[in-house]
């Protein structure tokens, strides 16, 4: 088993394990710092003798708050990481993670996003990223500073443009085949790749996607990233008179002024109104060269024909977000809706669907006692914003692509043995085989039962990624997903197919999402 990859950049030196081979850190761009802080990333250099590819690099710039735990931070944090079977000359399928983390935190070195399981059980070629975040990838300074200071858009989806082409073109040197590459990622990194899946800079680095708990509409205007823009050069004391301000703001405050933007709202319109968006204002930016349209838009005409896609959604998504503690140790269940009821879901639902509040809380009051007679008023908040937020955003992809594809799939995951039920991130473990770790456990509840789901959800990844049809004899048929029959595979204790799993609530949101 080769330990050592020859590139037309230099040699590296990974770690051989019994089973595999590891290469962490690996540069694929030019450290984005000093007067290429706001730059798009620039070529690495090629390097002399054997370079030793065994640490991970530095994650980019965030506050420590993930709740996976990224390891250092600071602004040189343009790496990626591989594992092979062998660096040898056989053409293996690549799969290349993309991160999520609300574009605020996370790595891929993250421990529930090692590559070993699914390097070693398909026989891949698994690669995980690290991109800019916050304020270095998403701060859209374009439209404020004129010439006067060497700014781009979209710096983050940029980063993932250039791993994918660093990929592209080195990816054999791991025994890896560059025409036969899926991306796959959860949340912030599912949202990149629906854009990377029409961005004409990303054309023809990959011809598979797997969109876990993504959506195609977490995109800003110019307009709107202009006042997220106009936000952070307050906070942090720049005038556009004084660009190279800029370039000396520190971490510190350059966290601080990023953490001052999530304030920020927007108005969306009769159907969303002006409210906070749960944080997430440093977004991918509709600037018509990287995102040259919103991308559930883009993809309903027709500009990712080309790439089979996958989907994954969680059935209870948004109970991540209400349970997981914060800093201080308190969870929004608590300090927001400790004790909801009734009325005041009607008022939340109002407040997202004006006209719709009091049978928005109806039906999903129907829903969730049907489901379980216990359910609490904070279950159906919770049902509410995970179809409003990931799952009937997931299925509006789905419609979308299959209009131009059969080859669609759409998957649910609704194991709900973990602390907070079938959450947001709750696939992670199963996809990459870490039920039984720390996060893992917390997740899915750990156990033999989780682990044999594991093993069947990374055999349909790992299908998925070899041909494009996710069905093993695991799952048996997978049908596709289309606007007829609306097949859903869902992994439970039981892996079945479900026609229309939504159904109940996914009219609800047409004509809305």
């Amino acid at each position: 088993m080769a330990a050592t990859a020859e590139l037309a950049l230099g040699v590296l030196q990974g770690i051989d394990r019994d089973d595999h081979v590891e290469f962490r850190g690996i540069p694929y761009a030019a450290p984005p710092v000093n007067e290429k802080r706001f730059q798009p990333p620039h070529p690495v250099e090629a390097w002399e003798g054997i370079k030793r590819a065994d640490r991970f690099g530095d994650a980019s710039l965030q506050e420590d708050t993930s709740l996976f735990g990224v390891g250092n931070t600071s602004e040189d944090c343009l790496y990626l990481n591989v594992w092979t079977p062998s660096a040898d000359n056989k053409k293996r399928p690549v799969m290349v993670w993309i991160h999520g983390g609300g574009f605020l935190s996370g790595s891929g070195s993250q421990l529930i996003y090692r590559g070993r399981e699914l390097c070693i059980n398909g026989d891949m070629v698994v690669v995980t990223i690290n991109y800019r975040l916050g304020a270095l990838g998403f701060l859209d300074l374009t439209q404020h500073f004129g010439d006067d200071l060497s700014v781009s858009t979209n710096n983050g989806l940029r980063d993932q443009i250039a791993a994918l082409t660093w990929v592209k073109e080195h990816i054999h040197a791991f025994g890896g085949d560059a025409n036969q590459i899926t991306v796959f990622g959860e949340s912030a990194g599912a949202k990149s790749i629906a854009s990377l899946m029409v961005s004409p800079s990303a054309d023809g680095l990959f011809n598979r996607a797997i969109i876990q708990s993504g959506s195609g509409d977490h995109v800003l205007t110019k307009e709107e990233s202009s006042r997220v823009t106009e936000c952070f050069l307050s906070e942090a004391g720049i005038t556009t008179s004084d660009p190279d301000a800029l370039l000396n703001l520190t971490t510190a405050q350059i966290l601080k002024a990023q953490k001052k933007c999530q304030e920020v709202s927007f108005e969306h319109g009769a159907q969303r109104p002006m409210a906070p968006q749960f944080g997430m204002t440093l977004l991918p930016v509709i600037d018509g060269e990287v995102v040259p349209t919103s991308p559930i838009r883009a993809i309903g005409a027709g500009k990712a024909k080309n790439i089979a896609l996958m989907l994954a959604s969680t059935r209870d998504e948004w109970n991540l977000f209400l349970h997981t503690p914060g800093p201080d140790g308190d969870t929004l269940a608590k300090t927001h809706y400790k004790n909801i009821n009734k009325k005041e879901l009607i008022n939340i639902c109002e407040r997202d669907l004006p006209g719709l509040g009091e049978s928005s809380a109806n039906l999903y009051e129907k829903v969730l006692l049907t489901r379980n007679e216990n359910s609490s008023v904070l279950d159906m908040y919770s049902a509410f914003e995970s179809d409003r937020m990931f799952r009937i955003p997931t299925l509006r992809l789905a419609e979308a692509q299959s209009t131009y594809r059969q080859d669609v799939f759409v998957c649910e995951f609704t194991w709900d043995r973990g602390v907070f039920g079938a959450c947001h991130a709750t696939d992670i473990p199963f996809v990459f085989g870490g039920t039984q770790g720390g996060v893992g456990q917390i997740l899915t509840g750990g156990g033999s039962k989780a682990a044999l789901l594991s093993d069947a959800v990374q055999s349909c990844w790992i299908g998925f990624a070899r041909s494009g049809n996710p069905a093993t004899d695991r799952t048996g048929q997978w049908p596709n997903y289309n606007t007829n029959t609306r097949s859903v595979m869902c992994f439970d204790t039981e892996i079945a197919i479900q026609e229309d799993p939504l159904r109940d609530t996914r009219q609800h949101w047409d004509g809305i999402l």
